[in-house]
């Protein structure tokens, strides 16, 4: 079996330090501290096991931590020790890494084994029909996972969307003494879209499937049409958003969870609506929040509880745990633990209700008032008993109100900075969720709605840029 080792694939742009080793093959140290992925990669059975190290590679937890620990989701508990405090008060230090700037070396990881993968796939023999078309799906997955990784990094380190701006750098080789600089916005949007066109048209399996106990942890062309629905949404191209969004929905094959169903999801009881997710076997994900020991690192804010009616409302029960006590506080539920052990839960990267929040923002734009209600108000039946169907007087109106609704069904996802950003909106805390009114509202145009480049990067490439103010 392929697992990370001794020899070292450093990517310039990340210092990603990436090594295979096999229990049937010897992958000697090279002089250039790389490995040779044609000695790694012989059979279809090799790409498997490389396969299944790029999607366990895939930082999901850092895209749910920092940005709702960035942006207003949460709020610091009195058991915290010091967790993530840096984020929460914004203070990003460059030098000495942290949350913010962990999606830099976690999200280059990524792409630097599928770029190894992709450098030789194509010259992988094959000894059937079946083995070709899957290596032509492995070769679609880590395109999509590619084209995917780079938008993650976009988001965090080129924030709201200007064509002209500096982007990232889009790497497409596994060449160790590459310097590459950053390149524009658009030029890395043209590379993302490119990948994951490229994924689709590949023999993907149409919607999810479900592999053994794992469950929907492979892309699909539904999870890459969710992709760029992501992509276009965030561009503020909203006829294809919606177009991307629907085609999401349809090719999934799953409609929104029912309210019997959808606490399910979160314990990995159901994958109701889920198109595609990440499995874990570790705590990793459940102790986001809260230690193992019960320490509680952050809990949900005060902004964030205000959003529900609690009477009402199905999510917030799974989402919040509520303490038996006269004060209101609470724990994040939202993965909390499943049948597998406490804190043991899988991350949910992609949902049905993502794509109706996506059209209905789309069709909103677009000036379809009664199309961006139809969207809201099928999700608001599946959430909230007793619902009644809502009209939007103005394009402001849905807006304000599709965001607030993306706050409530998407928190503690990986969304909700990121959503701020692309809409050029501030970060505003109550005074109730921060002890210092210095963390209280962070200004759509400041410095740190982007997050530093680590330093060692910076150091390591003279080609390489620093984001403005660090």
């Amino acid at each position: 079996m392929i697992m990370l080792r001794k020899s070292i694939y450093a990517i310039s742009t990340g210092l990603t330090l990436i090594a295979f080793s096999s229990c049937e093959k010897t992958v000697d140290k090279l002089p250039s501290d790389s490995i040779n992925q044609a000695i790694v990669f012989q059979t279809v059975t090799d790409l498997e096991q490389g396969l299944n190290a790029v999607y366990g590679s895939w930082a999901g937890d850092n895209s749910m931590y920092v940005s709702a620990i960035v942006a207003d989701e949460t709020k610091i508990s009195n058991e915290n020790r010091g967790q993530g405090q840096f984020e929460f008060k914004w203070q990003y230090v460059p030098n000495q890494g942290g949350a913010a700037s962990g999606g830099w070396t976690s999200f280059y990881y990524t792409i630097g084994i599928a770029n190894k993968m992709l450098a030789v796939i194509d010259g992988i023999k094959t000894n059937s029909a079946a083995e070709q078309t899957r290596r032509d799906q492995i070769k679609g997955e880590l395109l999509g996972l590619r084209g995917a990784a780079h938008f993650e990094l976009l988001q965090r380190f080129s924030g709201k969307f200007n064509a002209s701006g500096k982007g990232i750098p889009y790497t497409t080789t596994s060449d160790i003494s590459a310097r590459p600089a950053r390149a524009s916005v658009a030029d890395v949007i043209r590379g993302i879209e490119t990948d994951l066109a490229a994924a689709k048209s590949s023999p993907l399996n149409t919607a999810p499937v479900a592999t053994g106990t794992a469950g929907s942890i492979y892309l699909s062309k539904a999870a890459i049409a969710g992709y760029q629905a992501r992509v276009a949404l965030y561009k503020g191209d909203w006829t294809a958003a919606a177009a991307f969004a629907s085609e999401a929905i349809t090719s999934g094959g799953k409609g929104l969870a029912t309210a019997a169903q959808f606490p399910t999801i979160w314990t990995d009881d159901s994958e109701a609506e889920v198109i595609w997710k990440q499995r874990r076997t570790g705590t990793g994900v459940g102790t986001l929040w809260q230690d193992n020991n019960g320490d509680v690192f952050f809990e949900p804010s005060d902004k964030l509880k205000s959003l529900f009616n609690r009477t009402t409302d199905v999510r917030f029960n799974a989402y919040f745990l509520i303490a038996p006590t006269t004060q209101d506080t609470c724990l994040v539920k939202k993965f909390f633990s499943s049948a597998r052990g406490p804190k043991i839960v899988d991350i949910k990267s992609m949902r049905v209700a993502e794509f109706h929040l996506i059209r209905a923002e789309a069709r909103a734009e677009l000036g379809d008032l009664a199309g961006a209600a139809a969207d809201f108000n099928l999700l608001g039946a599946a959430r909230i008993n007793g619902f009644s169907n809502v009209t939007f007087a103005s394009k402001t109106e849905a807006i304000d109100e599709i965001m607030n609704e993306r706050a409530r069904e998407l928190c503690f996802e990986g969304f909700r900075f990121f959503d701020l950003v692309r809409r050029g909106l501030p970060v505003t805390r109550p005074a109730s969720d921060v002890q210092s009114s210095a963390w209280q509202t962070l200004p759509a145009s400041d410095y740190r709605m982007l997050f530093p480049i680590p330093q060692a990067s910076i150091l390591s490439n003279p080609n390489m840029e620093q984001n403005p103010g660090y």
